[in-house]
């Protein structure tokens, strides 16, 4: 390795010259070559940081300064050059100054030693004479092979007039891809030179193209990047550009020229606005643009031709005058002197004079113009030319001040007098007023804007036109300044613009308002929600519509979720501007309508389609928007429908012919199930168990019927166990009401009587076997008792209720929700279709947030959302109005195998017991009677108790079906239960569902020795239920945990039945007690019932166990083994 240090401290690294063929393109090497060859360094010396300084003559001043620098690194040999030129690096000077370096190195590749601090000599460069080295490569360039090149890469002449220098036109010699669709690709400008390069472009221009790209590059200015046309010569060359026929206007897609006939035209002198003066050539037909060549050329851009003017002037002398420089007032004197004198033969017009004015105290309008803008390219990482894609926006202020409307100076223009014409042909001038611009400068500032170029994500990418500009580092600042400082601004003068695009183009948002039309039916309403902007109503919904779909992910609620309360949300209006609105604001509006659109868009006239039904979430909306007032418009029976739900329930009497009398509770359920039918909306009365949801209903159908308008009846599904019950309560309570009870195989002979009734009951199991004939009628109230029995949809029992007409509806259950959430929305989905949306829209908007992410704010909205027409009262909420001890009675129906086998045994024992009676008297029948009753009440509680072959066969009971319905509901509303029986083989059988149904419970029997453990585990609240034997618990127990007593079968001694509820209905009890008692419908169950009220003392001494004569007479045995 040569040694090439320069007397500084280090050694440097050596190039070659493969190496300067790598760092230089070829025609800055050539260039570069020319200048070594011709004696074009004229200085070398040695810097202090091991870099190389030389001086280098130029083309158009005498010297430039260059230094270069080679940097030895892990990626090998690095340049650094820098040269006072206007290229400024990797120039042709700084590749003489190398060139010049490796020609000391004594015909080697690498440089010697250089003199410390010598000037150097030019001397002429060994080898071939400039002569033979032109000649050689013009040989060389001859021999080189032509490929077929790229036929889709074209050769294009782009002319164009150069702006302030009139004195010459420009032409750009670029390539273009041409297009498969027409026109061109982005072109890439060329340098007419490079075809002096062997191998730079091989094979791509045809020879006609270089050689005029040859003559072309002899009249360019090497450091300009489009050629100048001026004189003879530039005329003669825009011929032949034109005959190439790939001359256009402008830019590579405008018009394409050729050379058309000459034009006739006049000179004229022309006044600009700001009174400047220029001779002008105007041209018939008119011309784009008047070319200062000699003689002066036309462009018609329409007519796609260019060619020369014809005037009365000579070529040579119209040339130099379509280059004059416009003229100020004060040249015009001198001009029209200089002219006389020198032009006196010459038919040329004379510029008018003009007057001048001055004006001192002129203040300037300031303009903001805002808008966004499209980032350029990144540079890319380390030495290169190289760029990286980048993306992405600025937003920015642009500042300028006019003096007049036609004079506006950017702010950093150093213009000092502004220019302008007046009517009167004064030319007036202006001082600029830079005091009052750095006023407004300093407004910008205190404002928080910043210069964009300070702005490190955006600097080395703004765009050239936006360098001077104002922007804020934090973009959120934006609406602030929109909405808060651009007003002032204004109020004070200024003029604001806002260009197509500025993403913060934001609208002051007046009064909300809210429209509804009722056009759509009686059951359907379109809601529209909007502000008014500028005295106009504006419909919201489809923008935040377009803005919920244009979420990432289209996750609107977890965006929503995300959201700070301090931040703006802005929704873009119809016209292009933003609205900005506080996201504490539109996440609550945005929460409600995320529920109520159902994604399958708005209806024609850009409004939401909801059911009647959801008029309540109108009054989520008015709260969405906090402070802010919401005005209605249309819908005067929302409107009314509103004010309803506003007031709520009202007071309503009993009527007359009711006989019950109303706990404050039921009385305040009574006002409810009225209030939903003023309002025409349905609900879910939910009630704890034994709170009298019967009851409430009953007196609200007793209402509707002493008012008239029960004139169609009510239709009451229920449990086919619950059906006696209804029809014995309204008996007792409404009696005037006529009850029609369809069951049985006989049933459809009383179809055609239904119209006839108040009220007709069936049961869920027959609903889909008589759909067709309940389908005929129109019912005033549908009502659905333990209507937890449609929670599944699909069932076919919720699918003909849902079916079936009806004026309101009503559910009665005291477990609206046992599994999940999907249950609850199938009740209302029957009552209030639409109200918690599809099945798709309340899994997504309610179901999985709540059931799988545990979303205490959707928790709280469903609730919200149900809460009117949900009633539900618990038994410690009404704990104040319930008595000691309420008894409640429920009746089952027995049917099927069951029924079967009871009246099976009832004739075999009911003939027994009259042969025994026959044959001993009915004194002396006392244990056959007693027998006889037992295996009826065993067959009662439930087949498999009976010791009879028959009875084996029989599978279900209806009293345990309906016992197995109620434990579940009680232990969910917290209730703690005793259940009775004096049949230890039935508590067995009640184990066995408990243990099915995950119920912990304790048992005491007779058998049981530890008696402590089961009361005591059951006082602890261990266990929720507790099963005990007639024996065992009968008396001497204290359950005071206990607020529920069931029997399940009914004892025949009453004042032992009343011991047994006493457990828990005792001193100590601070709940109220409820005590259910189960009776089987028409058995001897329910006959010995009417007996005890009947002959209380008769059946106690004979429905003991004392072996004492039973007292009963004929009519007495007749009505025990009654048939059912």
């Amino acid at each position: 390795m040569i040694d090439t240090s320069l007397s500084g401290p280090g050694t440097r690294a050596h190039p070659s010259r493969d190496l300067l063929r790598h760092w230089f393109d070829p025609l800055t090497l050539v260039r570069g070559e020319a200048l070594l060859r011709t004696g074009g360094v004229l200085e070398l010396r040695p810097g202090t940081d091991g870099s190389v300084h030389g001086v280098v003559r130029g083309s158009h001043r005498p010297r430039y300064e260059t230094r270069v620098r080679l940097i030895q690194n892990t990626r090998g040999l690095q340049l650094e050059t820098e040269c006072s030129c206007p290229v400024g690096v990797d120039c042709k000077h700084a590749a003489a100054l190398l060139l010049r370096l490796l020609a000391l190195g004594s015909g080697s590749d690498r440089p010697a030693c250089v003199p410390p601090l010598a000037p150097v000599t030019p001397t002429p460069a060994s080898g071939p004479s400039p002569a033979l080295s032109a000649w050689l490569e013009r040989v060389g360039h001859a021999a080189l092979p032509k490929p077929a090149g790229d036929a889709a890469e074209r050769l294009l002449y782009l002319l164009q007039p150069q702006g302030d220098a009139p004195d010459a036109c420009a032409l750009r010699v670029v390539s273009a891809r041409a297009l498969k669709k027409g026109g061109y690709g982005k072109p890439r400008n060329l340098d007419p030179g490079s075809v002096l390069v062997p191998g730079m472009y091989p094979g791509r221009f045809e020879d006609a193209d270089r050689a005029l790209l040859h003559e072309l590059a002899l009249a360019r200015d090497p450091y300009a990047r489009t050629l100048g046309l001026a004189g003879e010569r530039g005329a003669a060359l825009l011929a032949r550009v034109l005959a190439s026929g790939r001359c256009h206007w402008l830019d590579e897609n405008g018009p394409l020229l050729a050379e058309g006939p000459a034009r006739p035209a006049t000179v004229q002198w022309q006044t600009d606005p700001g009174g400047g003066t220029r001779l002008a050539f105007v041209a018939g037909p008119p011309a784009d643009a008047v070319l200062p060549l000699s003689p002066p050329w036309y462009v018609d851009a329409q007519a796609g031709c260019c060619g020369p003017l014809s005037t009365t002037l000579p070529p040579a002398l119209a040339g130099a005058l379509a280059s004059a420089p416009v003229l100020e007032a004060e040249d015009i004197d001198p001009l029209n002197d200089w002219l006389e004198r020198h032009l006196p033969g010459v038919a040329l017009p004379r510029p008018p004079r003009l007057q001048v004015a001055t004006e001192a105290d002129f203040r300037p309008q300031p303009r903001l113009r805002l808008y966004s803008r499209e980032l350029g390219a990144a540079p890319a990482a380390g030495i290169g030319r190289g760029t990286r894609s980048g993306t992405g926006l600025v937003d920015g202020v642009h500042l300028d001040f006019g003096y007049g409307d036609a004079h506006w100076l950017d702010w950093h223009d150093d213009t000092p007098v502004i220019s302008r014409l007046r009517a009167d042909r004064v030319v007036e001038r202006i001082a600029r007023r830079r005091d009052l611009e750095r006023a407004a400068i300093e407004r910008l500032y205190d404002a928080d804007l910043i210069a964009l170029r300070n702005l490190s994500w955006a600097a080395e990418r703004l765009p050239r036109s936006c360098r001077h500009d104002f922007g804020f580092h934090d973009p959120d600042r934006w609406a602030d300044f929109v909405l808060g400082e651009l007003p002032r601004l204004r109020a004070e003068g200024w003029r604001i613009e806002i260009e197509p695009g500025f993403r913060y183009d934001l609208a002051e948002p007046g009064e909300w308002f809210a429209e509804l039309d009722e056009s759509g039916g009686e059951d359907w309403f379109g809601l529209a929600l909007g502000v008014e902007l500028d005295g106009e109503r504006v419909n919201l919904l489809p923008c935040l519509v377009e803005l919920l779909a244009r979420l990432p992910g289209g996750d609107a609620r977890s965006w929503l979720a995300q959201l700070g309360d301090e931040r703006r949300v802005m929704v873009p209006l119809p016209d292009g501007r933003l609205l900005p609105v506080p996201a504490a604001r539109i996440r609550k509006i945005l929460a409600v309508l995320v529920e109520l659109y159902d994604g399958e868009g708005l209806n024609l006239r850009g409004k939401l389609s909801l059911a009647r039904s959801q008029a309540t979430r109108l009054a989520e909306l008015e709260a969405a928007l906090g402070d802010r007032t919401l005005t209605w418009h249309g819908g005067e029976r929302l409107r009314t429908l509103l004010t309803e739900l506003r007031r709520g329930p009202q007071p309503v009497a009993v009527p007359e012919g009711f006989h019950a009398q109303l706990r404050p509770y039921q009385q305040q359920g009574l006002e409810w199930l009225q209030f939903l039918r003023v309002t025409q909306l349905a609900g879910v009365l939910a009630d704890d168990m034994g709170l009298g949801k019967t009851v409430q209903t009953l007196a609200h159908i007793a209402c509707e019927h002493a008012a008239g308008r029960l004139d169609r009846p009510v239709l009451i599904v229920a449990p086919t166990s619950l059906l006696p019950n209804w029809r014995d309560e309204a008996a007792r309570f409404a009696p005037r009401l006529r009850v029609l009870a369809l069951r049985g195989p006989d049933r459809a002979r009383d179809f055609a009587r239904i119209p006839e009734h108040d009220l007709v009951l069936t049961t869920y199991a027959l609903l889909p076997r008589d759909r067709e004939a309940l389908a005929r009628h129109t019912y005033h109230l549908l009502i659905l008792d333990e209507a937890q029995a449609i929670k599944n949809p699909t069932a076919q029992a919720g699918i003909v209720a849902r079916a079936l007409r009806a004026r309101h509806r009503l559910c009665l259950t005291g477990t609206p929700m046992e599994n999940h959430l999907g249950e609850l929305w199938s009740l209302f989905d029957f009552l209030l279709p639409g109200l918690l949306g599809d099945a798709r829209q309340f899994q997504r908007s309610f179901r999985k947030p709540i059931e799988k992410d545990g979303d205490r704010e959707r928790r709280e909205r469903l609730a919200a959302r149900v809460a009117p027409f949900l009633l539900r009262r618990t038994k410690e909420q009404v704990a104040a109005d319930l008595p000691p001890k309420t008894e409640i009675v429920r009746t089952i129906e027995i049917a099927g195998p069951q029924r079967d086998l009871y009246e099976a045994i009832r004739l075999s024992m009911q003939e027994r017991v009259r042969a025994e009676i026959a044959a001993k008297g009915l004194a002396r029948s006392h244990i056959v009677i007693l027998d006889a009753l037992l295996k009826l009440r065993q067959v009662c509680c439930d087949p498999r108790l009976v010791k009879l072959g028959s009875a084996r066969a029989v599978k279900g009971s209806a009293k345990l079906e309906l016992l197995t319905e109620m434990l579940p509901e009680l232990v969910d509303e917290g209730r703690r239960v005793l259940v009775f029986s004096q049949f230890t083989q039935m508590l067995a059988l009640i184990e066995k569902e408990l243990t099915r149904l995950g119920i912990a419970y304790v048992l005491l029997t007779g058998t049981t020795e530890d008696r402590a453990t089961p009361v005591r585990r059951f006082q602890a609240g261990e266990v929720p239920v507790f099963l005990i034997s007639l024996k065992a618990g009968g008396t001497g127990l204290n359950l005071t945990a206990a607020d529920t007593v069931i029997h399940y079968d009914p004892w025949w001694n009453p004042a032992a039945e009343d011991q047994a509820s006493d457990r828990a209905h005792r001193i100590g009890q601070e709940k109220p007690v409820f005590v259910y008692k189960l009776y089987t419908e028409g058995t001897v169950e329910e006959k010995i019932r009417d007996l005890q009220v009947r002959k209380r003392a008769l059946v106690e001494s004979i429905l003991t166990e004392r072996d004492s004569a039973p007292q009963l007479a004929e009519d007495d045995l007749d009505a025990l083994f009654a048939p059912l």
